[in-house]
C-alpha cells in the first residue's frame, strides 16, 4: 500500500508540474492551454516536433527549466511505476514458488512415510 501511495504522490506532483507549466506558457507565450500542454508534453517526452517554439526570452528560459527538470521528472515517474509493477510481479512469482516448494515437501514426506510403512510391514 505504501508504494501505491508514493506513486500517487509522484503522479500528482508531476501533473501539477505539467499543468502549472501549461498555465505559465499560456500566460508568457499567449498560447491557449491545449497548445501549451501539448508543447510541454512534447518537451518532457523529448519528442519535440518543433511545431511550437517559445518566442519570448521568458518562454525560452522556462523551456530550459522544463527540458531539464521535466525530462528528469518524467523518467523518475516512469521508473517508479515500472519498479512498482516489477516488484508486484516478482512478489507474486515468489509466492507461487513458495507454494510449489511446500507442495513438493508435502509430497516427499508422504512418499517417505509410505515407504517407511511398507518397509515396516515387510519386517
Amino acid at each position: 500500500m505504501k508504494v501505491r501511495g508514493n506513486i500517487a504522490v509522484i503522479l500528482i506532483i508531476f501533473l501539477a508540474f505539467i499543468i502549472g507549466g501549461a498555465f505559465a506558457y499560456s500566460s508568457i507565450e499567449g498560447w491557449n492551454l491545449l497548445d501549451a500542454l501539448y508543447f510541454l508534453v512534447m518537451t518532457v517526452t523529448t519528442i519535440g516536433y518543433g511545431d511550437f517554439v517559445p518566442l519570448t526570452d521568458s518562454g525560452k528560459i522556462l523551456t530550459i527549466f522544463y527540458a531539464f527538470f521535466g525530462v528528469a521528472t518524467a523518467l523518475y515517474v516512469l521508473s517508479s511505476i515500472s519498479s512498482s509493477l516489477f516488484k508486484k510481479h516478482v512478489g507474486e512469482k515468489v509466492g507461487e514458488i513458495k507454494r510449489d516448494v511446500k507442495k513438493e515437501e508435502k509430497i516427499k514426506k508422504e512418499v517417505r512415510d509410505t515407504i517407511t510403512k511398507a518397509v515396516r510391514k515387510k519386517k
